[in-house]
């Protein structure tokens, strides 16, 4: 299954870029930082978008996967 491990990467790199997002936001509201408020909202919200396009992935694979076995298991039964 070659869509599980590249969207379990995908994933991972979604909520390290939410959560450098995060910290940026951080950032702009104490006024520790020069982060821009605006941006890295944005950015928490594509991070935010790709993790839930990547979970569908990674769900819609496990499905695949137990059909796949499922048909297996009914070819060897026949």
């Amino acid at each position: 299954m070659t869509a599980f491990p590249h969207a379990a990467e995908a994933l991972t790199s979604a909520l390290d870029r939410f959560g450098h997002a995060s910290a940026r936001v951080l950032e702009a509201v104490t006024g520790v930082g020069d982060a821009d408020l605006g941006e890295s909202l944005v950015e928490m919200t594509k991070a935010k978008v790709q993790a839930k396009a990547s979970i569908a992935v990674i769900r819609f694979s496990d499905e695949m996967w137990d059909a796949l076995v499922a048909i297996g298991k009914e070819s060897n039964h026949a």
